[in-house]
């Protein structure tokens, strides 16, 4: 029988992905077929898992996890990051075969973002890597999930820390068809506005919308909550026993690129170090809100509030709900 690790240890583990990446800003998104001068390009390392880890991490987590980068230039950046940021990169493998994965992102001037992505290393994990992750899996009170890497990984990964023990939060993104059966192993979901309208078959358009969507992603199983994120709006947290809402922090939005990311990781750190979930949501809401303002062209190590700026920051929040 499954037994639940109560403890929270603060330990997390995220199932991590990486990719090189290419930004480009212009005043207003290029329409199919159409060719935009931008004003604005950056060359820099990252995607969902990494940010995932780096920002559970500065949140307070002790984080550990599983990635593939390839043998070049943004593999070895993204292991620098981590150790930086003091991950543990036991299960962090550089692939000689596969280059890193890599993402182009288009921004508009008000911060918007479409993003396509190509995975390369990040699709060589497989059940293997998971089962060989499995003891240091089993010693984190929470596991964090995207799905950038190998669906058959990650579906094997969410259902075996399930069987372990461990608190499993899953950001479902980019979205893919996966068997409804998986959701009975997530503890939370994180999808944003976009993702919850797909998997809920609810367009999520607002408040009222994101409850009705959280409430059937629970009734497919989802075990205690969904955290709709919804970009200016703020958040929804939807629980069997009712629902809250949480605005964004009130801060000038410079970039939304890196703030889904931020959010999940900082969430993952609030659960694992035994907050409540409110408290968790609070968390991460106001992580995320440094994201924006500062963007990902400051790094993430530069964007990433103190510990006395951060609980200035929450008690500030905390007024306006």
């Amino acid at each position: 029988m499954r037994r639940l690790n109560m403890n929270k240890n603060n330990k997390a583990f995220i199932l991590g992905s990486y990719h090189c990446c290419y930004s480009f800003t212009a005043k207003e998104m290029p329409s199919m077929g159409e060719t935009v001068m931008g004003y604005r390009f950056k060359m820099s390392g990252g995607a969902k898992g990494h940010g995932q880890m780096l920002a559970a991490a500065l949140a307070g987590a002790k984080v550990s996890g599983i990635m593939r980068v390839g043998d070049d230039e943004y593999g070895h950046l993204c292991i620098k990051d981590f150790e930086r940021a003091g991950i543990d990169c036991t299960h962090v493998k550089i692939d000689k075969d596969h280059a890193t994965g890599a993402a182009g992102v288009m921004l508009n001037e008000r911060g918007e973002n479409i993003i396509i992505v190509v995975p390369g290393a990040n699709a060589q994990i497989t059940t293997r890597d998971i089962d060989d992750a499995k003891p240091m899996i089993r010693e984190c009170s929470v596991a964090g999930f995207q799905f950038e890497n190998n669906f058959d990984a990650i579906e094997y990964a969410i259902k075996e820390a399930h069987a372990l023990g461990v608190e499993t939060m899953v950001d479902p993104a980019p979205v893919v068809k996966f068997d409804e059966e998986l959701y009975r192993y997530i503890t939370y979901m994180k999808p944003n506005e976009h993702e919850a309208s797909l998997l809920s078959g609810i367009q999520v358009s607002d408040y009222e919308t994101a409850v009705r969507a959280g409430r059937i992603l629970l009734d497919k199983g989802v075990n205690k909550a969904v955290v709709i994120t919804m970009g200016g709006s703020g958040a929804v947290l939807v629980e069997r026993n009712g629902e809250k809402v949480f605005p964004c922090a009130p801060v000038p939005v410079r970039d939304t690129t890196s703030a889904g990311d931020t959010f999940a990781g900082a969430f993952v750190a609030g659960l694992a170090s035994g907050m409540e979930l409110s408290e968790a949501v609070i968390h991460a809401v106001c992580i995320a809100a440094c994201a924006v303002k500062r963007g990902p062209q400051e790094s993430i190590f530069e964007f990433f509030p103190k510990e006395e700026e951060l609980e200035t920051m929450k008690e500030n929040y905390r007024k306006i709900l």
